[in-house]
């Protein structure tokens, strides 16, 4: 499959509880995520994942599997609400 035919990915954010984030890994990795962070200390994971491979993410035992909301911020200029 060339690149430009490939399923867009999304970013997520993976909470891992009663496993260590070390232990998850692997496990989201085979399960199609590419991890950009994880965050041991506070059981996060950040990362992309295409949208099928978001629901089998969302199959790991011990994960919660969110999207990434982004945050619009109006210009400087504009007026205060």
């Amino acid at each position: 499959m060339a690149e430009s035919d490939a399923p867009s990915a999304d970013r997520v954010h993976v909470t891992v509880q009663g496993r260590g984030v070390d232990d998850v890994l692997p496990d989201l990795r085979d399960a199609g995520l590419e991890v950009d962070e994880a965050l041991g200390g506070l059981g996060i994971v950040t990362g992309r994942a295409a949208p099928d491979a978001v629901e089998r993410l969302r199959g790991i035992p011990g994960v919660t599997v969110e999207p990434e909301s982004g945050v619009q911020l109006p210009p400087p200029d504009a007026p205060v609400q």
